[in-house]
């Protein structure tokens, strides 16, 4: 692994002289992200290379890498670090490898809704705390992605109600302690595995079914397999976007602004499409034949999961009053 990693950070930083050497007389800022070129995700990120470029007197261009040419997201936080790569936007899940307090946003129903998740990434001063407490490790974070949240779909035709309907089923899992624990306490036996394995998994009885956004059931095809899909709306795990310091301390203060300014526009833009979005997804996972479920009641689910929140708040002072914290933006 050692190995490989280093042969990307030395192509690269190959790469970025060459590039670097001929845009000299401008700030250029690469950005790399694991989402495929031209999917609703990878446009919105790239609007905010649009929005840089609106304002000439910046002097900034932002160069964006996607469908993970650069390596894992893994990879790429590490070369962020290494000050080899300008910005990454990574789950945060991947970034709670690096920095523990980050699996905060792993904890099933750490947000009771959209707007509190809205909020609480937004305006929580903990949470900034959080996004420049890894300044000495060589980044930090200056914004989220707003993805939206994750639901329960099988391929049996029933509404994930309680933890006794996913009793017995199989459930692909992310690759995280916080993930299996929440399905186990959730009813359900996690299988965990990386996100591409989903399809086949399903379609070969490997998984009984699966969580994802609404995105994840149309995209990847998986409304052909289930056939049904229940709002549990369990967990909202936002994307990060980090810069390296090596980059961020190289920047005027009027150009970090105008950055940040521009993921929050681009954030900003993608909220207002979002629900329409998921609401066309649905209707073609309807067409499909999924059976959408809606409006279910929440509280069984709730409270199998209060282990988890437990067991972070118990980490520490700095865990528990970045989650009180955040509970103070619920509505």
């Amino acid at each position: 692994i050692a190995a490989a990693l280093l042969s990307i950070a030395v192509i690269c930083v190959t790469f970025f002289q060459v590039t670097s050497a001929k845009a000299s007389d401008k700030l250029v800022i690469r950005l790399a992200h694991n989402q495929a070129a031209g999917s609703e995700i990878a446009d919105s990120i790239a609007l905010i290379s649009d929005i840089v470029a609106e304002d000439a007197s910046m002097n900034m261009e932002l160069q964006i890498y996607p469908s993970g040419v650069l390596g894992t997201e893994k990879d790429i936080i590490e070369m962020v670090k290494a000050g080899i790569l300008d910005m990454a936007k990574v789950s945060s899940n991947t970034l709670g490898q690096f920095k523990d307090e980050y699996s905060i946003f792993a904890i099933p129903y750490l947000f009771q809704s959209q707007q509190h998740y809205y909020d609480a990434c937004e305006q929580s001063e903990k949470v900034k705390e959080l996004f420049t407490s890894t300044e000495e490790d060589g980044y930090i974070a200056i914004g989220y992605y707003a993805n939206g949240s994750r639901n329960f779909y099988l391929k049996e035709d029933v509404a994930c109600t309680d933890p006794s309907v996913l009793k017995g089923k199989k459930i692909r899992s992310m690759p995280s302690s916080t993930s299996m624990d929440m399905i186990e306490l959730m009813g359900g036996s996690p299988v965990p595995m990386a996100s591409g394995e989903t399809y086949s998994s399903l379609q070969q009885g490997i998984v009984d079914g699966a969580e994802n956004t609404e995105l994840a059931l149309t995209v990847d095809g998986h409304q052909d397999l289930v056939k049904s899909y229940t709002y549990t709306e369990h967990q909202y795990s936002p994307d990060i976007y980090i810069i390296s310091t090596k980059t961020w301390n190289k920047m005027t203060p009027e150009q970090q602004e105008y950055l940040k300014e521009a993921i929050q526009k681009a954030n900003d833009n993608f909220k207002n499409l979002y629900n329409g979005m998921m609401a066309e997804a649905m209707e073609e996972a309807e067409s499909h034949g999924v059976h959408v479920y809606r409006d279910i009641d929440k509280t069984a689910f709730i409270e199998a999961v209060q282990p988890v929140h437990e067991e972070f708040c118990a980490k520490g002072e700095t865990y528990k009053e970045l989650y009180d914290d955040i509970q103070k933006y619920a509505e």
